[in-house]
Parts: structure tokens; sequence; C-alpha cells
């Protein structure tokens, strides 16, 4: 008998290992790292677990595992779903309002970009990171999590999308790094 999960809205679907291994790829882990991530999910999640408590345990084994990958994970669900990720996993989803994020207050709207502007806004803060010190590797995590919000947002436009992915490879490119190549037309 398939396990069933619970979802946020309270609706109930199938336990999926694959969306779990995907998630963990998708975030810059490597793929026997979400393999293994999947496959424990698959053994220790229990029919009826909430897909809360299946994403703490996703991020807490990406912690340990895939550093970068943890990173990217949280960063995208800031950018892209409003989400902002505790230490332990937890996450509290901001509606509306301010956001104090270390070096300045920004605005936070609903969840997804709209526009090539907060993309913009988001370099700004990578680059400020870069030089508070944040290492490389997770700045590359960070903006391989921004290029992929961009590309699944479905409130930007193509022309903003087009702009948007234009300006994270302007970044890459200023730090040395090959631009990213859309695989599909946007």
């Amino acid at each position: 008998m398939a396990k069933k999960v619970v979802k946020h809205d309270g609706r109930v679907e199938e336990f999926s290992a694959s969306k779990i291994y995907e998630s963990c790829l998708a975030a810059g882990a490597p793929e026997e790292v979400a393999h293994e991530i999947a496959r424990e999910a698959e053994e220790r999640i229990k029919d009826g677990a909430t897909t809360a408590e299946i994403r703490r345990f996703v991020l807490q084994r990406l912690k340990e595992m895939a550093p970068h990958a943890y990173e990217a994970w949280t960063f995208y669900d800031r950018v892209a779903k409003g989400r902002i990720t505790f230490e332990d996993g937890k996450a509290v989803v901001v509606e509306k309002g301010h956001l104090y994020l270390g070096r300045e207050v920004k605005d936070v709207g609903p969840p997804g970009l709209s526009s090539s502007k907060e993309v913009k806004g988001i370099l700004k803060e990578l680059e400020e990171d870069l030089n508070f010190g944040v290492s490389k590797a997770t700045i590359n995590a960070r903006l391989y999590a921004l290029y992929m919000a961009v590309l699944k947002s479905s409130k930007m436009p193509k022309e903003e999308k087009e702009k948007s992915v234009e300006l994270i490879n302007e970044f890459r490119q200023k730090l040395g790094w090959k631009p990213y190549e859309p695989k599909k037309p946007l």
C-alpha cells in the first residue's frame, strides 16, 4: 500500500521519492546525495506525514550532506516562494510587509518573481554577501537558485525573463564564471 502525504492545504497525495530526488538535484545536490536522501525519506517517512515534516527532513539531510544545496534551497524558497526557512527547517510564509535581511530592510510581496528589477535587487544583495565574506560556492548555489526561480516564474513576462537571465549572466561573468544557457526557449 502506497504511503499518503498531507499537503499544506489539506489535500492528500501519494508519497513520491522521485519528487524529493528531483528537488534535491534542482537545489544543486550531487546525484548520489539526492538519491540517498530520497531513499532515506522513503524508508523513514510514515503514512500520513505532512509535507512540512518531509521538507524539514530533506533540508536537515541536505544541510549535513550538501550544504550548498541546502543554502540554494532556502534561498529559492525566499526569492520564489516567499518562505523564510529557519535553522531547523521550519518555514514561515511572508505574504506582504518588510523583512530585515541583515544589512537592509526589503519589501516583500506575494511569492514569485515578476520583474527584472526584483532580480537586480537580489543580485545586489548577493554582491553585498560576497563582499561580506560569503563563499563563492554559496554565491554560485544562490545564483543557480535565482536562475531557476526566473525560469519557473509564471508571473514574469518573457521580456523580463530574458532581461533577468542577462543580468544573472553579467554577474556570473564579472566573477569569471560561464553564463547560463537556457535549454529551451523562455
